[in-house]
């Protein structure tokens, strides 16, 4: 008995020892998403970071940038998170540099920049990079590709009325209408607003997941359990994109992401 006894015991401690360093990976991991327009007649490819927040990727943020670049996208799409104690983050703004001179790039800002008081020397910052600042007086813009014109808008979060409303007011009825906002617990007061697809962050994956069970553990503003931890949710015709974020814990925080590998997000909308 006592043999078996050391047999199971011996078992699950190395199933532990296997597990742990598996769940608590953080790897990058490029997730893709495919979605399908009446409005388009090609497909349109966006590369989506959120929650960067500073995280070095590599040698002048390699890991990030040839995964964009093998992606091939007709934009990226900066949501929110990109700085947490500006101006000292060099990694992000290298980030910029290198993208900025590739694609066309957008950007919204997320809690973290704004509750540091940088607001308006961020904006600056960013847009003299060559990226487009959504969330400003003209919290819009226009990319064609191909035949097609994608419309990009951006907000602070709807606490911030004045911008969502210049957002309703700029949706068009022609174009494929994209909005950045980094809070997806807003979902319900906005999904029947006429977006199209809706790119957030903000959740970090909800830090610990279970597989099939769990999508997140705990999330900024909607508690325990989050609705919308991760992934995609479509609801009044809208579509959300919720990225789990690009922070690696072991480079600011202490609690581990548990199943929950940081994610680049790529995104295809094809014609249908």
């Amino acid at each position: 008995m006592k043999r078996k006894t050391f047999i199971a015991v011996s078992a699950v401690l190395t199933a532990l020892a296997v597990a742990i360093p598996f769940s608590c990976s953080e790897k990058l991991c490029e997730r893709y998403y495919t979605f399908s327009s009446g409005k388009l007649t090609a497909p349109l490819k966006i590369a989506f970071l959120s929650d960067v927040h500073n995280t070095p990727y590599g040698e002048d943020m390699s890991e990030l940038t040839e995964a964009v670049d093998k992606f091939g996208p007709d934009a990226v799409v900066f949501g929110g998170d990109l700085f947490d104690h500006f101006p000292d983050e060099k990694n992000s703004l290298l980030l910029v540099d290198i993208l900025a001179k590739k694609y066309p790039c957008y950007y919204a800002l997320g809690n973290h920049e704004l509750r540091h008081g940088f607001q308006a020397k961020i904006r600056s910052t960013v847009a003299e990079r060559g990226v487009t600042v959504l969330s400003m007086k003209n919290n819009h813009a226009d990319l064609t590709v191909g035949n097609d014109t994608v419309r990009f808008l951006g907000i602070d979060g709807i606490l911030y009325s004045d911008q969502y409303e210049r957002a309703k007011e700029a949706i068009s009825d022609k174009y494929y209408n994209i909005l950045i906002d980094h809070f997806p617990e807003e979902y319900p007061h906005i999904s029947a607003d006429g977006f199209e697809l809706i790119l957030a962050g903000h959740t970090h994956g909800g830090q610990v997941r279970i597989p099939f069970l769990l999508n997140g553990l705990y999330a900024p503003n909607q508690g325990l359990f989050p609705k919308y931890g991760g992934g995609v949710y479509s609801e009044n015709g809208s579509d959300m994109v919720v990225s789990r974020g690009l922070m690696r814990c072991a480079y600011d925080i202490i609690v581990p992401r548990v199943f929950n590998r940081p994610e680049i997000v790529f995104v295809t909308v094809l014609p249908k």
